[in-house]
């Protein structure tokens, strides 16, 4: 019985000694805090999601409103687009010759378009002599045309580079220039200029799209016609 007793101290003595121990010498030594573990954010656990959650859109609008401020940094750039080019034919002095035309331009793979201006028409060419200096000049050089056979010669009045004697109006020029031949065979200079007269004028446009290769004018002015001169230029 008396062990018993002393064995019972025993135990309550010792566990005397543990609790003092555990209050006054065992005390945990608390870890010092790291400042940049204090910027970190705090895991958040599943139950405290839907609080947090409802403070995430307000947070998150200035990012977006950020990202929508500049459109210039993220949009692709733009592409000039290539220039269209289109040209004029012309001009032609009637429709016969501008149909002509239209017609050998389109075996050539394009698309003309008609277009009529005002403008000085072609209305013939006149051949004549001139530089005749005194009234005796100008009988002596009619009378000669006339015995060759050149009935429609005729003086002219007087111009400032002097007396002038027509022999000839023609709606062709190669018929011209065989009357200037015959002229020359009898010693004379004869001059071939184009007689005008206020008209329309023919025009075929070309809208070439982005192309700008050059358009021949190659027998596009009538055969008759020798020097017409037919021209490509920009559409006006």
């Amino acid at each position: 019985m008396r062990n018993v007793r002393t064995a019972v101290f025993v135990l309550i003595f010792a566990n005397l000694v543990f609790m003092a121990w555990a209050h006054w010498i065992d005390v945990p030594v608390e870890t010092p805090v790291n400042p940049v573990d204090a910027r970190l954010p705090r895991l958040v656990l599943a139950s405290e999601a839907p609080a947090r959650a409802s403070a995430a859109p307000a947070a998150a609008k200035p990012a977006v409103h950020e990202a929508a401020s500049s459109p210039s940094e993220t949009s692709a750039p733009t592409m000039t687009p290539a220039a269209r080019h289109c040209v004029s034919v012309g001009p032609f002095n009637d429709l016969a010759q501008e149909t002509h035309a239209a017609s050998l331009l389109q075996e050539r793979g394009f698309t003309p378009q008609q277009r009529t201006e005002d403008g000085d028409v072609r209305d013939g060419y006149w051949v004549y002599v001139g530089g005749i200096k005194n009234a005796a000049d100008e009988t002596r050089v009619l009378r000669t045309l006339q015995d060759a056979g050149i009935s429609d010669a005729h003086a002219m009045a007087s111009a400032d580079d002097g007396r002038r004697i027509s022999v000839g109006l023609f709606t062709e020029r190669p018929r011209a220039e065989r009357r200037a031949r015959v002229v020359e065979h009898l010693g004379f200079s004869p001059d071939i200029v184009e007689r005008r007269r206020p008209g329309t004028l023919y025009w075929l446009d070309l809208d070439l799209g982005t192309s700008d290769t050059p358009v021949s004018t190659d027998g596009l002015a009538p055969a008759d016609q020798g020097g017409a001169r037919i021209q490509a230029r920009a559409c006006p």
